[in-house]
Order: structure tokens, then sequence, then C-alpha cells
């Protein structure tokens, strides 16, 4: 009875959390509609509330810790891809600087680095990110692990313990992104 109720309530969790962010982009959308001509460069913001409102946490039962952590881990997601939006986001390596776009964070996670155009195709994109509480449990002791991805299932695990603050999500995630060849599940 109680795993029903908490089913329930993480439900209707994820349905608000969905409803806010996609109230923000019809409000981002109607804002870009009325600018002549097109500023492309305010349509990039769309993308970060696109991908913000594709997002679909697996959170924990509201009001335990593990859910205030994951809800923190959501909000750094946001900030970074927003971030990002205002040029802030570079990192140096051989290869120059680089960035992390709301566009590659898709590419990364999904193997698709666009919108998608076709109204049918919206509806059904969804990234599902989930939360290793435990990774010593699959991993052993260790100083940092990754986060894993299966674009296949647009899933993006990550490791909590390794992310527990904003600047240790952003160096882990943006590790992961531009230093390593690959990181994925199958």
């Amino acid at each position: 009875m109680a795993s029903s109720s908490n089913n329930t309530a993480g439900a209707n969790n994820q349905e608000q959390l969905k409803r806010e962010m996609l109230q923000r982009l019809l409000h981002k959308v109607s804002q870009v509609m009325h600018r002549q001509p097109l500023d492309v460069d305010y349509l990039q913001f769309v993308n970060a509330e696109f991908v913000m409102a594709s997002i679909h946490p697996q959170l924990s039962e509201k009001g335990t810790s593990k859910h205030q952590v994951e809800l923190d881990l959501v909000n750094f997601i946001q900030d970074l891809l927003y971030e990002s939006e205002e040029g802030q986001e570079h990192v140096a390596d051989e290869d120059g600087p680089r960035s992390i776009t709301p566009a590659r964070f898709l590419q990364r996670i999904t193997g698709q680095g666009h919108v998608p155009l076709l109204p049918s195709e919206k509806k059904d994109f969804a990234v599902v990110v989930k939360f290793n509480h435990n990774c010593e449990a699959d991993f052993g002791n260790h100083s940092i692990c990754y986060p894993v991805v299966s674009s296949c299932a647009k899933t993006i695990v990550l490791p909590v313990k390794h992310m527990k603050s904003y600047s240790q999500f952003r160096m882990v995630l943006l590790e992961a992104f531009h230093l390593g060849q690959e990181f994925n599940n199958v």
C-alpha cells in the first residue's frame, strides 16, 4: 500500500516539475516569436528549456535525504545548461576550448543533438535521469566515477557520491564529456 502511494507521489512530483518547465518553455517561445527579426542567439536559450522539459528524473520518495540530493543534481544540470548559454562554460584541453551546450548535452545522452521537429517525436522525447547512491557496490573502493549513459535508452545515471556540490558535479560531468572517449552502458 505504501509503495503505491510513493509511486503516486513521485509521479505527481514529476508531473508538477514537467508542468513548470513546460510553462517556462511556452513563455520563452512566445517571447521568441515576438522578436523581429528572429534572434537566433535568444532561440538558443529555448534549447536549454527544451532539455530541462525533457528530463524525467527518477526521484526517491519525497521527504528523504536521497530525494533532496537528487533534486539538487537536477538543479545542477539546469544551472550548467544555462551557464553554457551565457558563454561561461569553456574547458581547455589539447583540442582547444570546448563548451558544453544543450545540443552537446543531448547528443551525448541521446545520440541526437537537435530538438525533435515533428510533434510526435517531441511528445515521446524524454531523457531519464537516474541516481546511483552507492557506487562502491558497483565499482569497489575508488576516488571518482563518471556518469553512465545509455544513449539508446536516453538515460544517464549520476554518481551521487562524487557530485555533492555544484563544483564537483560540474567537474565530473565536464571531465566525462570532454576527456572520456565514451561513457556508456549497453
